[in-house]
C-alpha cells in the first residue's frame, strides 16, 4: 500500500489543494506510512469556474465513511463533509443529480447530509 502523500501527488490532489490556496501539508500532513483513504476514490474536477477536490467512498463503504470535498469560490476555500446517513448535526441536504459535470459519479442519484466544516484538515486525519 502506498503512503497517502504519494497517492495524493500521483492523483493531482496535492497540487489541486495548493491551487485552492490551501497548504496541502496542513490539510493532509506528511510522512504518513498508511493511507486511511484507501477505501475512497480521489477525483479532481475542474469546471470553467472552479476546481473541486473529492475523496468519495467506494460504493460498499458509503454507509459508514464520509465523502469530503474541498473547493474555493470568490477566493474563499470550503470543506464539506458529506454522509449518506443523518448525522447528529448537519447544515444542508444535497440531492445529487443523476449526472452533471461537477460531482463525482459515485455520488449521483443519492441523498447526502452536508456538514460545512470550517476546519480544512482532512476528516480521517484528525486526532
Amino acid at each position: 500500500m502506498q503512503p497517502l502523500e504519494e497517492v495524493l501527488r500521483q492523483q493531482g490532489v496535492w497540487g489541486a489543494i495548493a491551487a485552492l490556496g490551501l497548504d496541502a501539508a496542513a490539510v493532509f500532513g506528511t510522512g504518513l506510512s498508511s493511507d486511511p483513504y484507501r477505501n475512497h476514490v480521489w477525483l479532481v474536477k475542474r469546471t470553467k469556474d472552479k476546481t473541486i477536490v473529492n475523496a468519495i467512498p467506494k460504493e460498499p463503504d458509503q454507509d459508514h465513511l464520509f465523502w469530503e470535498e474541498w473547493y474555493a469560490e470568490a477566493g474563499k476555500a470550503y470543506h464539506h463533509v458529506l454522509s449518506r446517513w443523518e448525522p447528529a448535526r448537519y447544515d444542508a441536504i444535497f440531492e445529487a443529480p443523476v449526472r452533471d459535470d461537477e460531482h463525482p459519479p459515485l455520488s449521483f442519484g443519492k441523498r447526502w447530509f452536508v456538514i460545512d466544516d470550517p476546519n480544512m484538515r482532512a476528516w480521517l486525519l484528525r486526532r
